[in-house]
């Protein structure tokens, strides 16, 4: 079926400080979808010191091309996905890459806006699928290159979250596994059933990790990684997001999926901080307060590390209202 260009023409809003990303259509496989073209719906950009503000496109493939970036290979690289209507020039991605430009990272943040457009939210959850199998794909073309795909970092809020799971699983099948994956409260509508080969799970890298800060609304309500964090503990509205906290904080503006973005508000501060957040094992989170020690036996985001495993949970105790005021 022919579908007019027209109603595949990207435009943004803003809700609040959330810049959302629209189209009058979805992209995808569907009789009145917008047909999928890689070179416009999946784009990798690349930040680094030396271009901290202008990105270079990597594209996949092209070993030439990227060599004629100012990627290093010495030096650590994350890869971040966005979430549901989110734009690169978003907040959770230019925070996000700020804070790993400071560690001197190579940040490639990808640009699947398109794929996930608001108000077609179901496509986006097909599309997830998708973009999880590019993704594996563009790792497999860097691994190749020298770059192994166990080094690499993927970071994934929301939807973005699930496309680094499917990402994992389409390389482990390959024989590659990705170093990590840190889920920011993975998408839960949609991806409820099915089990762990229809989200993000443990075993989808080397090392899974997962903040929790929407449990059971936009985010999952249950541990699915190697370890599983719950800030506060496991509320499904974070301190500081009712409605009236936030005027009386001034930050109105946070309002749009407050608890949810608050994953990654968590997460960035951690990078620039990665012992902010100590966090205590604990068998039952939501009796955390009565039943857990609340000794320090890790951290909560980028200082998580491998080695608790299993039916654990992970809850740090965040002093609320959280400041905004991130690296």
């Amino acid at each position: 079926m022919y579908v007019n260009p027209a109603l595949c023409h990207l435009m943004s809003f803003f809700i609040g400080i959330t810049q959302v990303c629209f189209m009058p259509a979805p992209v995808g496989d569907c009789s009145a979808c917008c047909p999928h073209d890689d070179d416009i719906d999946i784009q990798y950009k690349l930040y680094t010191r030396s271009n901290p503000i202008k990105y270079n496109i990597i594209y996949p493939r092209n070993a030439t091309a990227l060599a004629d970036t100012p990627f290093n290979p010495t030096k650590p690289t994350v890869i971040y996905l966005f979430g549901f209507s989110e734009a690169v020039t978003g907040p959770s991605s230019t925070t996000m890459r700020r804070a790993f430009l400071r560690r001197d990272y190579n940040f490639i943040s990808v640009d699947w806006s398109r794929l996930i457009v608001f108000p077609w939210y179901l496509t986006a959850v097909k599309n997830t699928r998708y973009m999880g199998q590019r993704l594996a794909e563009f790792i497999s073309f860097l691994n190749s290159n020298g770059i192994p795909a166990e080094s690499l970092y993927v970071i994934g809020f929301s939807l973005g979250a699930e496309a680094a799971g499917f990402a994992g699983k389409y390389l482990k099948s390959s024989g590659l596994r990705i170093g990590r994956i840190t889920g920011l409260d993975p998408a839960y509508p949609g991806y409820s059933f099915g089990g762990k080969n229809a989200h993000l799970a443990k075993g989808d890298a080397l090392f899974v990790d997962i903040i929790h800060t929407n449990p059971g609304v936009f985010g999952f309500p249950t541990p699915i990684g190697d370890v599983d964090f719950y800030p506060n503990p496991g509320l499904w509205i974070q301190p500081g997001c009712w409605i009236d906290q936030l005027v009386k904080n001034n930050e109105l503006s946070y309002f749009y999926g407050c608890s949810h973005n608050r994953a990654w508000r968590l997460y960035v501060e951690s990078v620039m901080k990665p012992t902010a957040f100590p966090a205590t094992l604990c068998r039952n989170f939501t009796n955390g307060d009565s039943s857990c020690l609340f000794k320090v036996d890790g951290y909560m985001g980028f200082g998580a590390q491998r080695g608790f495993q299993g039916k654990m949970y992970l809850i740090t105790r965040e002093k609320p209202p959280y400041s905004p005021n991130c690296p």
